[in-house]
């Protein structure tokens, strides 16, 4: 029987998700905004675009390597204590940036900011999951997660705009102060309590196992090359649509906002075609990232149409993540759940890297900026062979499960036995 909650409680409840919606908005903001200042920071530092470009790609790497070790190493530390060191440091890592008068500084701010984000997200959901009921946590997460779906769509074109009115310094600058306005709040949900006991910080490295799980393997290449494929091209998005395409600079704010309404649109659409299967989902999608990167290189000519193609790359790579994410849970369920997000995580943020640096290597070889797209056209392909080789694989399984399950004599013993073949299926 299901008791109705204090009306009191409730409010408490969302206020306390509000503030880690608005966390995550400003971590989020502070990791994507630095595509839309790239030729700014250029110009200014007096570097290639192709050099500026490494600041998403050390940012990414610093959270695939900090991720999994911050995870390891700081599970017995204060919960209230280690957030707000984590929330000071990431405001450190933006100030850093905001004040640096060379590049190489301006790198450095950005690794320190880097790693305080690595560990702050599931510092996030783990409050989140702690400040509702155990049947709400889902809700709970997905509204914390709700962040980064705003930054895409509100954070990136307000923080390019910033930039271009004032200079990527004031954006910096922006949320350094976003991030020391939530600390405070965000500390008091915290409980001041020591984390996992020294018995569950040992168990928790046995959860190392589920790395050798060749389904999680795949999940996490297939993760890791869309992200590749995307920030391919989308590191750079900037420049191609200013100097390849001929928008303004005032129009690709707009049209930054549109990519990431087309990630909202994508997400939902991806979320449904999950529900339904999703090893078809993760196939799907990657597909229609492949196509789009392509037809957007290929339209590079006609702003109509490039505009189009662009909606849709969005649209199509935020597609995929809720259909990883959710083969990821099924997969790792039983085995390590936590431990493989975390990978999943950093599968992400590797293949951003790996992006950044090719999109790099394509400019420097003094390729034009409509061959970005392309480019990673041909990474999302990569991408689509694992994921239709890992349909056919499941079919095969299947199939060879169907037979044990058909020459079960009686309903008594057919009843585990299709029990058993539903929960493999599942995962």
């Amino acid at each position: 029987m299901h008791t109705p909650q204090n009306p009191s409680a409730e409010r408490g409840t969302g206020w306390a998700l509000t503030v880690l919606t608005l966390c995550a908005f400003t971590l989020g903001t502070g990791e994507i905004m630095i595509a839309g200042l790239l030729p700014e920071i250029a110009d200014d530092a007096g570097v290639s675009l192709s050099t500026a470009g490494l600041l998403v790609s050390s940012f990414a790497l610093t959270v695939v390597i900090g991720g999994p070790v911050l995870a390891l190493t700081t599970g017995r530390a204060r919960r209230r204590r280690l957030l707000i060191a984590l929330m000071l440091t990431y405001v450190l890592g933006n100030v850093i940036s905001a004040v640096a008068p060379s590049f190489w500084l301006l790198a450095t701010g950005r690794i320190v900011a880097a790693l305080a984000h690595s560990a702050l997200m599931p510092l996030f959901f783990g409050i989140a999951a702690d400040v509702v009921p155990p049947d709400k946590r889902g809700m709970a997460v997905a509204r914390v997660s709700l962040g980064f779906s705003l930054a895409m769509i509100a954070g990136l074109p307000i923080g390019t705009a910033l930039g271009q009115w004032l200079s990527w310094h004031a954006t910096f600058w922006a949320i350094a102060a976003l991030t020391l306005a939530a600390t405070v709040p965000v500390a008091a949900l915290a409980p001041d309590t020591p984390g996992i006991s020294a018995a569950e910080d040992q168990g928790r490295l046995k959860e190392l196992r589920v790395l050798g799980d060749r389904r999680v393997q795949v999940v996490t290449g297939i993760t890791a090359l869309a992200a590749a494929a995307s920030f391919t091209a989308y590191t750079y998005v900037t420049p191609l649509l200013t100097d390849t395409v001929g928008f303004g600079e005032s129009t690709v704010t707009v049209l930054l906002l549109l990519f990431g309404i087309g990630g909202t649109v994508g997400n939902l659409i991806g979320g449904r075609l999950t529900d339904r299967s999703v090893l078809g989902a993760i196939a799907l999608s990657v597909a229609a990232l492949a196509v789009s990167l392509l037809l957007l290189g290929a339209s590079t000519g006609v702003k109509v149409v490039a505009v189009a193609f662009l909606f849709l790359f969005g649209a199509a790579y935020y597609a995929v993540i809720p259909a990883v994410n959710t083969r990821l849970l099924n997969v790792a369920s039983r085995q390590a759940r936590t431990l493989a997000l975390t990978v999943q995580s950093s599968a992400f943020n590797l293949g951003t890297a790996l992006g950044g640096w090719l999109g790099g290597r394509v400019i420097a070889e003094g390729a034009g900026l409509r061959w970005l797209p392309v480019v990673g056209s041909l990474v999302a392909l990569a991408a689509l062979l694992l994921a239709v080789g890992e349909v056919r694989g499941e079919r095969r399984r299947t199939a060879s499960r169907e037979p044990a399950v058909r020459s079960v004599p009686t309903p008594s013993a057919a009843a585990p036995a299709a029990e058993e073949q539903a929960s493999q299926s599942a995962h």
